[in-house]
């Protein structure tokens, strides 16, 4: 995973997910422990902090009453499959909180192939743009709905994938903040 300075989609890449505009969050939302008991709450929205528009997904995750994750899931679309086509690795174009985030890649209707990659965005203090994070395709794991590991039924085809989805888990309790501007797919 490399971090490089530019704020828009590099040349060479195909734009997943802009979020330029407010109604560009539209059908995304927050899915928190609370479905198995936590009481980590988010919220999923636009905020034009940085002057260019982004999904601002925020809150804050607890561990307790056995909770530990909250997340925010784009909504299913196969025309995603036909962007990322061929792409090497996707790009996240975000401002973080100095925690490290998953994304999930869904890559049919059903779920059964799902895939997740760590990403750590760059703190911003000034609500400047964010960086570019590249995310290898190889570097995205199989895993089952609990983001276990799991034994994928065919090898990640940038082409199939239906939905993305943001994650914070591993314990990482407190109040956090992540504002994505873009998702593209780099070829």
């Amino acid at each position: 995973m490399t971090t490089t300075p530019i704020p828009t989609a590099a040349s060479g890449s195909g734009v997943l997910f802009d979020f330029a505009k407010p109604q560009s969050v539209t059908g995304w939302s927050s899915i928190d422990d609370s479905v198995m008991g936590g009481i980590s709450k988010s919220t999923t929205k636009w905020d034009d902090t940085d002057g260019s528009g982004a999904l601002l997904f925020s809150g804050l995750m607890t561990t307790e009453q056995n909770g530990g994750f909250t997340s925010t899931l784009g909504p299913p679309d196969r025309s995603l499959g036909q962007v990322a086509a061929g792409a090497k690795a996707l790009g996240v174009n975000a401002i973080g909180d100095g925690r490290t985030y998953v994304l999930q890649l869904r890559a049919d209707q059903s779920g059964t192939d799902r895939w997740i990659a760590r990403f750590t965005p760059v703190t911003k203090p000034d609500g400047t743009t964010g960086n570019l994070i590249s995310i290898p395709l190889q570097s995205f794991a199989p895993v089952d709905r609990f983001l276990r590991p799991a034994t994928a039924s065919a090898p990640l085809d940038p082409a199939n994938i239906v939905q993305i989805s943001v994650y914070l888990i591993d314990e990482q309790v407190g109040n956090f903040r992540l504002a994505i501007n873009q998702i593209t797919a780099i070829r």
